[in-house]
């Protein structure tokens, strides 16, 4: 089987990633290396196009087939999709529900059909994960109506949950059906999943990802009445709501100096109060997340951080699992919890393990690609097959 060199691009809401994988013969649970990889990042809430198209000019030039992290798919994506005109315009359509995210997959859609002419794409939607939420958990307390508008919970982060699922079951040699995670997403953006038998029961983002924890640039949740009330008070627009809510908040909002959690950490180290306070709330509401997410399951059999501040944070770990001894989470084992250097940590000594894995949403967009360029590949082959028998 000859080898398929599969493309990613990894559209975050402050960082743009990619990533060229070369996979022969049989896909493995475990993460490839990558052949050749480049992140940048940017500030604001225009610069995506432009770092695409920086990274698009230096990636090498033999592509088989390209992947996109897509964060919102709605109602109707559940699933991987080659994309069409259709899909690229249900992308744009769900952009006014993820504006961060949605809109810089799009782009690097569009810049790559400028670059590579017709090589196939891929759409795999972080949505997709919590398509089987119980509907205790995916309808709002609203007017019913609202659900049958298609305002519901959708959740945020699936694809790097599917595989954080997959991987702590190898770590602690479990079946994934036997396991209930909460698993942490700790980047610029924040979730938190209650995983049972490999399946998303419960998360915190919703039916936007602005939805839940404390954030970079993200207040999470927050009482409705604020946002009524700073319509009516200031007369502010939806579009002026959602710069506050997705550009102004969370930590950056709070501390006054950054959204980037290291600078919080420097910051609060020198006394900084409003970083200091921005910090406490973070691990208030983290805490807090984690409780609800347990209560969820009835009980956990390993807790998992996960992204950028979940896996190299160890200050944030350890503050979190602080009030979490009546679960069975070791204080000691969290402060002990090192970033991993070049593999997962299972951090074993109390009846509730820490785990800490490496996010991989970028290998699950490539295998995702991989099985739809192979079941492409079968089409063809049977219907060659059935002609010749003709």
């Amino acid at each position: 089987m000859a080898v398929l060199n599969v493309l990613v691009l990894n559209s975050g809401s402050s960082s743009q990633r990619i990533r060229l994988y070369a996979i022969d013969g049989q896909l493995s649970q475990q993460a490839l290396a990558p052949r050749w990889e480049e992140r940048v990042e940017w500030e604001g809430t225009a610069g995506h196009r432009s770092a695409i198209e920086q990274l698009l000019r230096r990636m090498p030039s033999d592509v088989d087939i390209v992947g996109h992290r897509v964060v919102h798919g709605g109602t109707e994506y559940d699933e991987p999709v080659i994309v069409t005109p259709a899909v690229k315009e249900a992308i744009a359509r769900l952009a006014e529900f993820a504006p961060l995210h949605n809109r810089a997959a799009l782009d690097g859609i569009e810049l790559v059909e400028q670059r590579c002419g017709p090589v196939p794409q891929v759409a795999v939607f972080d949505t997709a994960f919590h398509r089987h939420l119980p509907l205790a958990a995916a309808v709002y307390p609203g007017p019913y109506e609202w659900f049958t508008q298609g305002i519901r919970r959708f959740g945020f982060h699936g694809i790097n949950y599917e595989y954080c699922a997959s991987r702590a079951a190898a770590l602690l040699g479990r079946d994934p059906r036997s396991l209930r995670l909460v698993i942490c997403h700790l980047g610029n953006g924040c979730s938190l999943a209650a995983v049972r038998a490999g399946r998303s029961v419960d998360t915190t983002m919703g039916f936007t990802p602005l939805d839940g924890l404390m954030m970079g640039t993200r207040p999470g949740s927050l009482d409705p009445g604020i946002l009524t009330y700073l319509a009516r008070r200031f007369r502010l627009t939806p579009d002026q709501l959602d710069e506050i809510l997705n550009a102004k908040s969370g930590l950056l909002g709070v501390s006054g100096i950054s959204e980037d959690m290291r600078q919080i950490l420097a910051a609060r180290a020198n006394g900084h109060g409003r970083a200091t306070l921005a910090f406490d709330m973070y691990v208030h509401r983290l805490r807090a997340g984690i409780g609800a997410m347990v209560a969820t399951l009835d009980g956990l059999d390993a807790l998992v951080f996960t992204a950028g501040v979940g896996e190299h944070a160890p200050d944030v770990r350890s503050a979190a699992c602080a009030g979490l001894s009546y679960l069975g989470v070791a204080l000691d084992e969290a402060k002990n919890a090192q970033s991993p250097p070049d593999q997962d940590v299972a951090r074993r000594g109390s009846r509730v393990p820490i785990l800490i894995v490496r996010a991989e949403e970028d290998w699950m967009i490539a295998r995702a690609c991989w099985k739809l360029a192979r079941a492409a590949e079968a089409t063809v082959r049977t219907g060659t097959t059935a002609r010749e028998r003709s």
